[in-house]
This record gives structure tokens, sequence and C-alpha cells, in this order.
């Protein structure tokens, strides 16, 4: 029977995540996932900075930027009472060109080199599933259901079978980790529960929803608003929330579904007509029904050999974009500490810091995405919102204000998206500083153990981050401070260790140390003036030893 190191059941972004992380190390791992190809209908529609700063260290960033809207479309968040009548409120959102020519430097709201990205995440799994497959160590099986999961003490075995012929085969792994979604058979042959909120109600995004893929290229002429990434549309007999995904015509549309069980394509058509406030030229390309109205968090992130990431440990409204992103850096976290562990250089407390550092974070952001589903979902709509006159107009200014305001609290979160911090982990060795304040509106570059490390342009076009090694680095911001110590600690424990020198006066203030430890996943580990006296002891408390 075939062996691995690591069994990955499931094949959307944490997996595929999980399987590049992996195979790029030369850790021999098995995917399966039972679709037999990457998804072709909508799903998440936003990238987050992040979640580009993983791609753009992966090494295919500008492969996925080049993805999805125009260069110069606007990425503008729009509502409407209807698309054809009354404009709102719009929140201005950069073109793809603007953000990157912004080139955000370490004193801007947003001081990273990755601006958030808008585009399908149906597209972006592709890509991700075609860099899975680069690696010869990464066995990528779509087409292929893992039926049963056994764990023992010293490894777990996985009965899959390859849908199109039946066949079965029996994989055995030293760990498997479940990144099957909601209804994973992994969490629930660990019996793992999840915690929090489900299936709450609201006017909008709590309840059934349906997704609707459209072909219309003549919604553009209908409205006559300035084009958008996303339209709103707000009013008291149908609502609804559609995004631009090509930028040419090809849009998918949500909306609530009644209790009455209406059939989803007549609703559909229904919906969009609704919404527009006319008729006009469209064609269903399909739909999909999704539930709202998750705050879900499991208890635990797994047990023994066996863990879970992405939806099979949280589960969220969409608001925010963060179900799909919050997946990605699990599988960026997990991935290096599975890998040094099969290498046989992570120590048994690098797999108990996965539940550790990203449990808190899963709750910080699911609770964010609730926030924000209540803000929307649950505002009061006046019965003359789209009366002529100027009562009428004096109603639509009034929400048109609340509705910009929860546009900004919604969409300008840098906090969110780069104040990820891994206060109490057991592999960060804190010195003394107090932690970062979590504030999902705002962020302020800093390098205390435990937080993403800080961007700063070392030259035109290159950040910091481009420098770092593959695995940890040691950054070194003042020459001639000696680090032969902690080379040799870590060639002879084989920790895979880059040295950098960084001459950047800039860097040094931000870093605010001669030197930082940057682990593989772009969080400090360490910094410190000089070296402690047991660099064998920092080596180990980092690399799960300690």
């Amino acid at each position: 029977m075939p062996r691995t190191n690591v069994v990955i059941v499931g094949g959307g972004p944490s997996g595929l995540i999980l399987a590049i992380e992996l195979g790029r190390r030369g850790v021999a791992c098995v995917l399966l996932e039972e679709d037999p190809t990457s998804p072709t209908s909508p799903k998440a529609n936003a990238t987050t900075s992040r979640t580009m700063e993983h791609y753009r260290r992966l090494g295919f960033a500008a492969e996925i930027r080049a993805l999805g809207l125009p260069e110069d479309y606007p990425q503008d968040i729009t509502y409407f009472t209807r698309y054809a009548q009354h404009e709102l409120a719009r929140l201005h959102g950069r073109s793809r060109r603007e953000a990157l020519d912004a080139r955000e430097t370490t004193g801007s709201r947003w001081p990273t080199p990755e601006p958030l990205h808008r585009v399908q995440q149906m597209y972006i799994e592709a890509v991700l599933k075609e860099q899975a497959e680069r690696w010869p160590a990464a066995d990528v099986r779509f087409g292929w259901r893992a039926r049963r999961l056994e764990a023992h003490a010293d490894g777990v075995a996985v009965e899959a079978e390859e849908l199109a012929t039946g066949k079965l085969e029996r994989i055995e792994a030293d760990y498997a980790v479940g990144c099957d979604g909601p209804r994973s058979l992994v969490r629930e042959t660990l019996g793992i529960r999840y915690e929090g909120l489900a299936r709450e109600e609201r006017d909008f995004m709590g309840g059934r929803m349906l997704a609707v893929h459209i072909r219309s290229p003549a919604f553009y002429e209908v409205v006559r608003a300035p084009r958008a990434w996303q339209y709103w549309a707000v009013n008291r007999e149908r609502r609804a929330l559609m995004n631009a995904i090509d930028g040419r015509g090809l849009w998918v549309l949500h909306v609530q579904l009644p209790r009455d069980g209406q059939a989803p394509a007549d609703y559909a058509r229904e919906s969009l007509i609704r919404a527009t406030g006319r008729e006009f030229q469209f064609d269903i390309l399909g739909v999909a029904e999704w539930t709202a109205g998750y705050t879900l968090v499991a208890e635990r992130f797994g047990s023994g050999r066996v863990l879970i990431a992405g939806d099979a440990a949280h589960l969220f409204t969409p608001t925010g974009g963060q179900g799909y992103n919050t997946s990605v850096d699990d599988a960026a976290n997990l991935g290096w500490k599975l890998a040094a562990v099969c290498e046989g250089w992570g120590g048994p407390q690098l797999l108990v810091s996965y539940e550790t550092e990203r449990k808190p974070i899963a709750h910080r952001n699911t609770r964010f995405a609730r926030a924000m589903a209540e803000s929307i979902g649950k505002i009061d709509l006046p019965a003359n919102l789209e009366d002529a006159g100027e009562a009428g107009e004096a109603v639509r200014s009034a929400l048109g204000e609340r509705l910009y305001r929860h546009a900004a609290t919604e969409f300008d979160i840098p906090g969110i998206h780069l104040g990820v911090f891994y206060a109490g982990s057991p592999i960060v060795v804190p010195d003394g500083a107090p932690w970062p304040r979590d504030d999902w509106h705002h962020y302020t570059a800093n390098a205390t153990p435990g937080a993403r490390a800080p961007h700063v342009w070392l030259e035109d076009g290159v950040s910091i981050f481009d420098r770092f090694g593959r695995d940890f680095t040691l950054l070194r911001f003042r020459s001639g401070v000696d680090v032969s110590a902690f080379e040799s600690a870590a060639r002879k424990h084989a920790v895979p260790l880059a040295v950098l020198d960084v001459a950047n006066n800039e860097a040094r203030e931000l870093y605010a140390c001669d030197l930082a430890l940057v682990r593989p996943d772009h969080h400090i580990a360490w910094r410190g003036n000089r070296l402690p006296e047991d660099t064998e002891q920092l080596l180990a408390r980092v690399t799960g030893y300690g």
C-alpha cells in the first residue's frame, strides 16, 4: 500500500496551499479531492493583502494579480435602492494599476508590497492546483474521495476511492490534515465539534442564500453610475449583492432565498430584475445554494497525528471576505511546521503551536465577519426610501451616510489583514515589548515577536520579504554582530537558516533591534541586539523543542 508523509483531505485553498508548502520542501504528500476539476462556479470574491503576501512568498503573486478585473477597472463598493435607480453611497476602491503604483511605504495606512486583489476564487484555485502539481513530492489527486480515516499512535491510514473507476486504495502516512470543509470527514472522525453561532437569521446575510452566475454585458448599459466592483441593492422588496467577475459582463449575484420554497432558477431571474428595477438582457449560467449566518470555530484543531484547517476548522458568514483568506493563512502556518516535523528538525511543540496560534485568529476573524453581517443584514429601511420629492431624497441621503460608514468599517481593515499576532505562542520568544493592540481598522508596523514581519522597500520593486530565505531568516541590521554560534547550532540540528544582512536605516528603525529571526511564514520568532549566550536554547524554542 502507498506510504507518504502527509495525507491532505480536501483540495480547496487550504489543502492546495498545504500541498505547495510541503511539496516545495520535498516532503511527500497525497492530496485527495473528490471534485474532478477546480471549481467553475463563483465562490469568494476578494484576496486580502496578507494572502497576496503569501502568494508573493510562494512565487506566483503576479500570476494571481493578472486574473480578474482589468488593470484600470475601479474597485468601488456601491449601494443603490435599485441598480438602475438611486445611488446611495460609494466607497472608492483603487484599480489594480492604481494600487500597485501607490507603492505603499512603512508609514502608509496599508504598508504592504501586495495590495488586496479582487478576483474570483474559482480562478485562483486553478492556479493553486497547477502550482501544487509542479512539485514531484506532491501527489495531487482530484476525483478521489476519502472514505475512512484511521489514526493511531505512530501514523494514520486513509481509505480513498477513485470516483471515476471505483478503485479503492489504502494510503498510510505519518500525518493527516482535514481541509475538507464544513462537513469534514476528518473533523467528524476525531469527534471534534464546532462551537459558536449557527444559522442566525437576518433580513440579509442570514439563512439560505442563492449565488447566481450571470453573463450580462448589458448591465453596464442599464446602470448609469460609474463602474464598480461590488453593487448592493437595498430596498424593502428585494436586497441583493452583485460582484463584477471580469469587468466585461460576468457577474455573481447573491440573494436571500424565501422560506416559501420558490424554484431557485425562477427566483434568481425575478431577483435580478427587482434588484435592478427594470428588464434587461442577461443569461443565467448557474445557481448554487449556500447558508449565511455561521460564526463557528472548532473546539480543537486536531488530535494526535491528525489536524484540521480551513472551513473544517472555522466557518464564516462571508462578509469582509475572511473565510478563504483565513484558510490560506492556516495552511501557511501549518505547512512549514509539518514539513519540519517530517524532516526531523521540528520538535513536539511545533504542531501544538498550530492550534495555539491559529484558533484565536479564527475567533477574531469570525467575530469581525459576524459584526459586519449584523451591520448590513439588520439595517432598517424606511417605507418612503424610494419616494420622489424632498422627503425621499432626505431619507436616501441619511441611509447613504450610514451605508458609507458601514462600507468603510467592512472593507477598510488593514488591522485584520496585516495585524495577525500570535500572542502566547510556545515557539515565540517575547522580548518584553507590549503586545500590539488588535485594531481591525488600524495597523502600525512593528516587529514585536509574534507579529507579521513588517514590510520595507529595500530598492525599487524589492521588498525585504523578497530577500527572506525559504525557511528561517536571521536579519542582521548592523554589520559586525557575530551570529556564527547560531549558524553553527542551526547546521548541527539541520535547521534551514539564511542570514540576511540589511544595510537600511529605515528597516533597522522599523525592526527596532540589530537582529531579528523571521519564521518561514514571515512572523517574527525572536529579536535582540545580540544573540543570547545559549543559542541552542533559542533554536530549540523556535523549532518546538523548548
